[in-house]
């Protein structure tokens, strides 16, 4: 008899070590992105996180707050790496003070005419290799770089063609696109998002790079603005990274499922918005008097060639700056983009 329960007990004890080593190493990761809750890209990002850990099952949870819920967003890579926070899902446009690279990488201004070409671009250009090249500096894994779609701008004028800009006061943000637009004859003014609408009713821009289609209909923007220049000059990738450290400790299916899930996220958030934007059209044409301006693909490729300047001056910064252009410019010419 005491054999007996002193093998039951041996074997509790062994259920209980188990138990608790599994318990143990259930891991729980905060992930901050870098927009607002109020945001439907956030809103898109909160439900695949919710997707990806039922892909989990358990062993590891992650968790999403918005931006500025724990850090700055133009500080997340470095807390990343110090363990404040787990990883990030953001623009890495916030980080172009890093390296004269980052806006090659974060936004290649004027390059593509939809999601579907840079996300091609990332995952098989060469993309993720000049990002993790980039980041091993941070102590951090760059597990992929989905992308929200490509951005829209509204506008008090009509904006038909690349002279159209001569004189149009406009709201961007700093660095290509403002070289870009002053290339094409617009006076960039540099304003917070929260300021633009504000500033298109009382006439201080006339118009505004801001954020997708959908994204400037929530804002509002369409009751004052009633031109809406479609997928425009601007697509910003969203990185995923994860601290270093942690990453390298998961096994490999979990890595797998976390690079697989991220590959795909931009692949449901441009979905969706797809679903979200026809309807948004429609009502702003029925009901709101919104003229939709789409360019010709001969004043895009205009537009491509006058971006292509200023990359290529953007490339004599850093010796990696360089690398990201030859890179980028070498994708466009096989996809038949740039001749």
């Amino acid at each position: 008899m005491k054999q007996v329960i002193k093998k039951i007990g041996l074997i509790v004890g062994l259920f209980l070590f188990t138990f608790n080593v599994n318990v143990k190493a259930a891991e729980n990761w905060r992930i901050q992105a870098h927009l607002p809750s109020g945001h439907t890209v956030y809103q898109f990002m909160s439900d695949w996180v919710d997707g990806v850990n039922v892909m989990l099952g358990g062993r590891l949870t992650l968790e999403i707050f918005p931006g500025k819920a724990i850090i700055p967003p133009n500080e997340t890579l470095e807390a990343v790496k110090m363990g404040i926070i787990d990883g990030d899902l953001t623009s890495p446009a916030y980080f172009a003070g890093r390296d004269p690279a980052m806006p090659l990488l974060a936004d290649l201004i004027g390059a593509y005419s939809n999601w579907f070409e840079a996300a091609t671009w990332c995952e098989y250009g060469g993309g993720k290799e000049l990002f993790q090249k980039m980041y091993d500096g941070f102590g951090a894994q760059f597990v992929g770089c989905p992308n929200a779609g490509i951005e829209s701008v509204a506008s008090k004028k009509p904006i038909n063609s690349i002279a159209d800009f001569k004189g149009v006061k406009m709201r961007a943000p700093s660095g290509t696109a403002t070289s870009l637009l002053k290339a094409m004859g617009a006076s960039p003014v540099n304003l917070s998002g929260g300021e633009v609408y504000s500033a298109l009713e009382k006439g201080v821009i006339d118009a505004a790079d801001l954020s997708d289609y959908v994204a400037n209909k929530s804002l509002g923007l369409h009751k004052v603005a009633k031109y809406a220049i479609v997928d425009f000059h601007s697509m910003p990738v969203l990185s995923f990274t994860v601290n270093k450290g942690k990453w390298n400790a998961q096994p490999k299916d979990i890595q797998a499922i976390l690079t697989m899930a991220a590959r795909d996220m931009g692949t449901q958030i441009n979905m969706r918005q797809l679903m979200l934007r026809g309807p948004a059209e429609k009502d702003d044409l029925d009901n709101h008097g919104v003229t939709i301006i789409d360019w010709p693909a001969s004043e895009r490729k205009k537009m491509r060639a006058m971006a292509a300047k200023i990359w290529e001056v953007e490339s004599k910064k850093s010796d990696f700056a360089k690398q990201a252009y030859d890179n980028q410019v070498g994708y466009l010419k096989t996809i038949r983009m740039l001749d």
